[in-house]
This record gives structure tokens, sequence and C-alpha cells, in this order.
């Protein structure tokens, strides 16, 4: 008898388990994008109509946060990898090109590594979109015109202030390796 009450009470106890043990656990809140560049692989005005996501997929929100007031756009949402095609693994540090006051141009120099999967990038991506993403955040979306070789890379705002930022935001990511 009280070996039918042992086994009784260890049922109870793990039948409590049971049920637990077939959940799916709690997703994980979702992560900051790691700073780097990525291909765009969709892009909708509603995050809804890019549903469902494929595996090692996720949505990015452009939020146009650097452009001028009145040339506010409501956001776009990309579709991207869940890693960056090219992590920001910058040679040296940013340089901005200055036209008077204003910033309108940045010069980035990549390691050979992360040159070579710009390359890739730029060739598998021609006529297509980038996403440049840095403090989690997307801060440019780009068409590719055309291949980027040997890690050399020029990128052009059209907006006032918005290449002043980027760049203090690349100085910032390389000041922080």
């Amino acid at each position: 008898m009280r070996h039918s009450a042992s086994v009784l009470a260890a049922w109870v106890i793990l039948s409590g388990c049971i049920p637990a043990w077939g959940q799916d656990p709690k997703p994980e809140p979702p992560k900051a994008a790691p700073d780097g560049v990525y291909a765009v692989l969709h892009d909708a005005p509603n995050e809804k109509d890019l549903q469902p996501l494929k595996d090692g997929e996720m949505v990015l929100a452009d939020r146009h946060r650097y452009l001028k007031n009145e040339d506010q756009e409501p956001p776009r949402f990309l579709v991207v990898r869940t890693a960056p095609d090219v992590n920001l693994d910058l040679a040296e540090a940013p340089q901005g090109v200055k036209e008077g006051d204003e910033v309108v141009r940045i010069l980035l120099k990549l390691q050979p590594k992360a040159a070579t999967a710009l390359e890739r990038l730029t060739t598998d991506q021609r006529g297509k979109q980038v996403a440049i993403v840095v403090g989690g955040e997307v801060v440019t979306v780009h068409k590719v015109r055309e291949v980027i070789k040997d890690g050399a890379v020029q990128i052009t705002s059209c907006t006032p202030g918005a290449a002043k930022y980027l760049l203090e935001q690349l100085q910032a990511h390389q000041g922080a390796k």
C-alpha cells in the first residue's frame, strides 16, 4: 500500500508537469538589429503585409527620422535577414565631406572581409535596396547603383543634417569597438 501511495504521488506530481513539457517556450522579445548593411528582401507600407516571415528573417521599420520635417514620409517596413549581410567592420574612422557647413557625404573604408561581403552584396542587390542599420535602427536605405569593390564606400545625403547624424553614429560605432 505504501508503495502504491508513493507511485500515485509521483504520478500526480509528474502529471502536473506534462502540459508544460508540451508547450512551446515563450518567444523572446525582439532584439535590436545588429549594426551592418542588410539586403532588403521585401518592403511594404504596413508590417502585416510582410507576414508570415520565413526562418532567418525579421522586419525593420524605416521611419525616415533624418528627413526634413516638410519631407517626412510614413514609415516603410523592410524584411531583412536576422544577421547583417555586411558587418560594419571599419578599417579606419569614417570621414565627412562638407559643402559649406553641411556634411553632404561620408567616406568609409571597410576591413577586407567586410569589403568582400559588400562586393558580393552589391553584386547580388544591384538595382535593389540595402539598409544600413546603426544603433539598432535603420538610418538609411539606398538603391545599389554599382558594385562596390575594395570596401571604399561613399554615402551621399540629400537631406541637410542626415549625413552629419549618420557620420556621428558611425564614429560612435567605430569608437565602441
